[in-house]
This record gives structure tokens, C-alpha cells and sequence, in this order.
């Protein structure tokens, strides 16, 4: 039946008024929720990434080369989240201060085991939305805190003559908790001073020094699963590093595509020279190892290409400086590049030296097992792995073995052939060990930034008796 006339207005009214309101409702709603934001910075109207995608991304500091490039932007967002000027995230109105001079190298590309440390650690404090300043000496580190010290939750510096040792022995730099029974000066109450319990001192080693002892020094590797005996840094605080944000972005080369080659892991020349040397001269000519016909040996007779990348610094006077015999030369590369040449060998080889290097843990991550020496060992208990000494402990105390790492014995030559064998037929997937996850190293640094340490400082200079000098 067809609509009248007079039905048809009224129905057409109906409906008009119907979509008056929706437009209205529509319009209001995107006004409420706009206002909402820019009334309050910490309003969102998406949900944010997680901290650990934020951490893994890498881009935020990558443009930036110098330390006062990083610090022109990262103030002038800090005081913009402060003012109320500009967006303002969770933690961003809170500061890390990192003084490590291995920090400033991070922008610039250093690949020592303490830039990669302390750029994983920066990536960490950056996915939690703190604000992070670098400082380039001891002045540096105090200006910025007379600017920044109601924001600053720790510094994170190193206890040498260059870093922290003088500003936390002195009166003048720092302050000590209040209410000791202790000869301390009275401690300066003004923000002139640095609270002494928000200074930690990074330290890669298995021990701990500085006035506080070891709740303040932070620690690379998880020293407390260390031997009993073996770990005098297990009070450390942990940190530990990620590698997941740089080798997760080299591709995987599958095992069938790799060439028959293994990188020979050393970096300097001398290392072949050293009584800890894997092939060890049997009648103790050190300067000998380097002519060593091991590798040449297996090249022809197993069809393995050696490959190696060897500084010369600090080769004896005397010595003859060369390429070790059956090891062919490659090229110095920066990291990326290093990451991608790994990742295509069969296996990686350690000699003896360096100890506790990321490089092994990179390997891995790329799906390359290693071959970790056995340096020092009980001769009266050879198999007792509580009393080995290798070229990467890490990796031993948490557990790691076969078909992911492959211990030999310095000297046992017929044990390295059948470990570099059996590493290059057997393929692995690639492997982080948990604890070097990105997410378990940001809960640890959310911890360390967290915490109130005042009480955990009056402890130690309790037990130390420290007493800071006028």
C-alpha cells in the first residue's frame, strides 16, 4: 500500500530528526574526547605500545650523534611534559642520567661489550617512558643535576678517577642519609648535592668495589649463579643486556644456505700469542701458535673455510705480526654488517680470549652454536663444571650445552675437531637465553629506577663505616 501524502512528511520529519541527533551525539563524543586529550597530556585516545616494543623499535636515538644533540631534544621534551606545552607520558617527567662514558659511545656506534650493555639498558629505560639525559665528565653530571634535581631517579656512572670515585668520597659532590650513627659530615639537605643512594656504578667484572659495596654496582651477567667460591659480584645488582632489537633485524639464513665456514672469534692478534691460547704450543713457544697448522689442516681435510677478523695492537716487540696460518683475513665491519657474517657461518670459534663478550650470545641469537674453551680446570676433577674456568662464563653457569655451545678443553685438539664437526652437521634455531629477553631486562630496570635505595644505603655505610671526606 503507497504512502499518503500527509504520511510521507511526517514519516520524512521522522527520520530527519533521528539523523539531527546522531550527527549531534557524533559531534559532541569527538569534541569530549578531543577536549579530554588536550586538558590532559596523559589522556590517550589509542592504547600505547608496550614497553618492550617501544625498547626493540631502536629508532628513537639512532639520528642522534652526539651527546648534545641527545640532550637538546630530550630536554626540551622533558621541560615540554613538565610545563604542561606539550605531550606528557607515564615516567617521562622522571629522569635517568647516564654518566657511563660507554654510554656516549652508543651514539656513535661502539661495539665493546659495555656499549652494547649500556645501549640495551637505554632502550630498556626508554620503553618505560622515562626521560634520559647523557653527560660528557664530572661537570657535566653536576650541572645537570642542579637543573634536573627534582627529576632525577639514578645516575648511572662508572667508579673510576674520571667518573664517580671523587664526587662520592667527597662532602661537597654528595650527601649521606641522615640519622647515622657514623662520623659522617652532616649531610648538605639543598639539591646542590647528589643523594649518595642514587648513584650506581656499572662494573662488566665479577666483583664489587665503591663505598657502597655491591647493591650499587650493576652487573652485565647474573654473577649470583656463579659457583660458590667464583662469585664475588652476587650481590651486584643484575641488569643484565638484550640483544633481541639488533639481531632479530638480521635475517636468519637457513642452515642449507650457509657456506661451509666458521668465524674464528678473537679480535686481536694477540690473543694467539697467550698461554690461554686454545692450541697451546706443546713446547710452550707461544710466538709459535700462530704458525699453528691446525686450521689449515682441517680446511683441507674437511673442507672448512676460516674466517677471522684480528687487530695487531699490542703485539710483542719481537713478534712477526700475520695472519694466523689457514685463517683467511675479512674486513673490520660495524655491527650490523658483523651480525650479517655471523649469522651466515656454520659455527663460531672462540680461542680463549675475550672473556664475557656479547659476541657468543649474538651467535646464538642467530641461530650459530659456539665453541667455548675450557681455560683452567680441576686435574684432579676434570669433569666438575663447578671448577672450569672458560672463555664465556655466562654461558656455562646459566646452563647452556650442546647442540648450543660445545666445551673443549685448551689443548685437546682431537676434542676441538670433533666439536667443530659436530657443530657444523647439527642446525640450530635461534636461541635468547630468558633471562637476556627484552621483556626480563626491562622488569629488572624498572626495579633498579624505582626503588627507594635510601634505606639499602644507610645499610651498607653502616656495615662499611664509610665516611665521606671534607
Amino acid at each position: 500500500m503507497l504512502l499518503q501524502p500527509r504520511s510521507l512528511r511526517f514519516v520524512i520529519f521522522i527520520v530527519s530528526l533521528l539523523l539531527i541527533t546522531l550527527l549531534l551525539d557524533l559531534g559532541g563524543s569527538k569534541s569530549y574526547v578531543s577536549d579530554r586529550v588536550r586538558s590532559n597530556p596523559l589522556v590517550s585516545p589509542y592504547f600505547p605500545p608496550d614497553p618492550v616494543s617501544i625498547a626493540l623499535n631502536g629508532t628513537w636515538k639512532e639520528d642522534l650523534k652526539s651527546v648534545e644533540d641527545f640532550n637538546y631534544v630530550f630536554e626540551r621534551k622533558l621541560e615540554d611534559c613538565q610545563s604542561g606545552n606539550g605531550p606528557c607520558k607515564k615516567n617521562q617527567d622522571k629522569v635517568v642520567l647516564f654518566a657511563w662514558a660507554h654510554c656516549r659511545k652508543v651514539l656513535t656506534g661502539g661495539m665493546q661489550g659495555e656499549n652494547v650493555w649500556c645501549d640495551a639498558m637505554m632502550d630498556a629505560v626508554h620503553g618505560l617512558g622515562y626521560s634520559i639525559l647523557l653527560a660528557n665528565d664530572p661537570n657535566h653530571v653536576y650541572d645537570l643535576w642542579r637543573r634536573h634535581h627534582a627529576s632525577i631517579q639514578i645516575i648511572i656512572w662508572e667508579y673510576e678517577a674520571w667518573g664517580s670515585k671523587p664526587c662520592l668520597n667527597n662532602s661537597t659532590c654528595v650527601y649521606a642519609p641522615p640519622g647515622l650513627n657514623l662520623p659522617v659530615p652532616p649531610p648538605n639537605s639543598t639539591h646542590l648535592n647528589i643523594p649518595i643512594w642514587k648513584v650506581f656504578n656499572a662494573l662488566w667484572w665479577n666483583y664489587a668495589y665503591g663505598p657502597l659495596g655491591a647493591p650499587f654496582i650493576l652487573s652485565p651477567e647474573p654473577y649470583a649463579r656463579w659457583p660458590k667460591g667464583s662469585d664475588k659480584g652476587k650481590d651486584n645488582f643484575y641488569t643484565g643486556y638484550s640483544l633481541e632489537k639488533t639481531c632479530l633485524k638480521t635475517p636468519f639464513t637457513p642452515f642449507a644456505k650457509r657456506p661451509s665456514q666458521v668465524y674464528v672469534f678473537a679480535k686481536l692478534l694477540k690473543f694467539f700469542l697467550e698461554k690461554s691460547y686454545l692450541l697451546p704450543d706443546p713446547q710452550g713457544v707461544t710466538k709459535n701458535q700462530i704458525d699453528d697448522t691446525f686450521f689449515a689442516d682441517l680446511a683441507r681435510t674437511d673442507n672448512i673455510t676460516w674466517l677471522g677478523q684480528f687487530k695487531f695492537d699490542g703485539m710483542p716487540k719481537d713478534s712477526d705480526p700475520h695472519q694466523p696460518l689457514g685463517i683467511t683475513p675479512v674486513e673490520r665491519m660495524e655491527r650490523p654488517a658483523f651480525q650479517r657474517f655471523v649469522g651466515q657461518s656454520k659455527a663460531l670459534l672462540g680461542i680463549g680470549r675475550p672473556l664475557l663478550s656479547p659476541t657468543p650470545y649474538e651467535a646464538l641469537c642467530l641461530g650459530v652454536p659456539f665453541i667455548n674453551p675450557i681455560r683452567g680446570w680441576d686435574k684432579k676433577d676434570p669433569d666438575n663444571r663447578d671448577k672450569w674456568g672458560v672463555q664465556q662464563d655466562g654461558l656455562l653457569h646459566t646452563g647452556v650445552d650442546e647442540p648450543y655451545v660445545y666445551y673443549v678443553k685448551i689443548g685437546d685438539r682431537d676434542g676441538l675437531a670433533r666439536a667443530v664437526r659436530k657443530a657444523m652437521e647439527t642446525p640450530i634455531d635461534r636461541f635468547i637465553p630468558p633471562h637476556m629477553k627484552m621483556s626480563a631486562l626491562i622488569d629488572r630496570m624498572s626495579v633498579l629506577v624505582s626503588t627507594d635505595w635510601r634505606p639499602t644505603a644507610v645499610v651498607q655505610m653502616e656495615a662499611t663505616k664509610f665516611v665521606l671526606q671534607e
